[in-house]
């Protein structure tokens, strides 16, 4: 039986500035990368693997995954921050792939991945499940927008994008017009249709869950602070400068509003089955309710500018902690064979 402190895991990610060449000759998209992490976090991250020990192995992305699989390499699991090139399924492939080769792995599993990933399937899910949304069409080609029975203003953006990658200051739009140009803007530089929804005028948050299931509890809620001379939400220029830049992000208090926002967000995490690790977004009507714009099961973890770390650690715990945190929920899914104890009292013995 393999101990605790022997467990080896495999480290899958992408890097920012990484080749395209072994992903085919498509074009990348427009701020591709955007999401990919720095070497500094994977270092990093790393590290923190082995203080809390685990022995860990730098796999990198799917083609090198894909590689050392097939020579043979196995590893007990997987610490999975690959958010993959191509097509709606691109975050969960690699995680696909480690099903097939019954590896567990940490954060949701490749159907969830690919739900979160298309926005208008969540917002369709979350309203079964009674969770609030706006009310929205999909664009794409130009006589769809004719037939959209939606009150402007309204707001688009692409269907299956993250880190506000297509959201502009362009992305408000007033009239049938302004919207053909923001839409041929999304459908030219994303390849992708344009999911167009009510505008949200209320104030927006974000919130941090950890766990799975009955388990998952929210860890941090944050609000973005707007230039009053600037756009009043997050275009994806902001957003890349926001989270490390002291006063552009607000880490709230436990408040009645953080709590109910919290709550929320919490549903629609059980809702579509994500696991471990992640983030919900929400923004508030001209009412003050609060309606998901989007759930994140696959989220960054840089120490110095991710909003999951910055939350957790808020509140003065650090974030080699955190790391203990998601890697307890995701021993869950580790064989009998090869879990030496409860992820629980893993998640005690690192001190949580």
């Amino acid at each position: 039986m393999v101990s605790h402190s022997r467990l080896v895991v495999g480290l899958t990610y992408n890097l920012r500035g990484e080749s395209m060449e072994p992903f085919g000759t498509a074009p990348p998209r427009e701020g591709h990368d955007a999401e990919f992490d720095e070497w500094e976090t994977v270092q990093h991250l790393s590290a923190v693997l082995e203080d809390l020990g685990y022995r860990c192995v730098l796999i990198g992305p799917l083609p090198a995954l894909m590689e050392r699989l097939l020579r043979g390499e196995r590893w007990d699991i997987v610490f999975n921050l690959a958010e993959g090139h191509h097509g709606y399924g691109r975050e969960a492939q690699v995680p696909a792939l480690l099903e097939e080769w019954r590896i567990p792995f940490t954060f949701s599993d490749p159907l969830c991945l690919s739900l979160c990933l298309h926005k208008p399937t969540t917002q369709l899910l979350l309203r079964q499940a009674g969770v609030v949304t706006a009310p929205f069409a999909v664009v794409r080609q130009p006589h769809d927008i004719d037939e959209i029975d939606l009150p402007y203003p309204l707001f688009a953006k692409p269907v299956a994008e993250g880190t506000s990658k297509g959201i502009a200051d362009d992305s408000r739009v007033d009239d049938a017009r302004q919207l053909r140009l923001t839409c041929t803007r999304l459908w030219e530089r994303h390849g992708q249709p344009a999911m167009v929804e009510r505008y949200l005028p209320g104030p927006e948050y974000t919130v941090g869950i950890l766990g799975t299931g009955a388990d998952a509890r929210a860890v941090g809620v944050s609000q973005p602070l707007h230039d009053q001379r600037a756009t009043p939400f997050l275009t994806d220029r902001r957003k890349r400068d926001a989270p490390g830049r002291p006063g552009l992000v607000r880490l709230l208090q436990d408040t009645g509003a953080a709590r109910r926002v919290a709550g929320i967000a919490v549903r629609a995490w059980r809702a579509l089955g994500c696991r471990d690790a992640g983030r919900v977004d929400l923004r508030c009507d001209d009412a003050g309710e609060p309606h998901v714009l989007d759930v994140n099961p696959l989220p960054g973890l840089s120490p110095t500018s991710a909003l999951l770390p910055l939350q957790w650690e808020s509140t003065g715990r650090p974030y080699r902690q955190l790391i203990a945190r998601i890697m307890a929920s995701a021993e869950h899914r580790l064989p009998s064979s090869t879990a030496p104890m409860p992820a629980s009292a893993a998640a005690r013995r690192a001190g949580c």
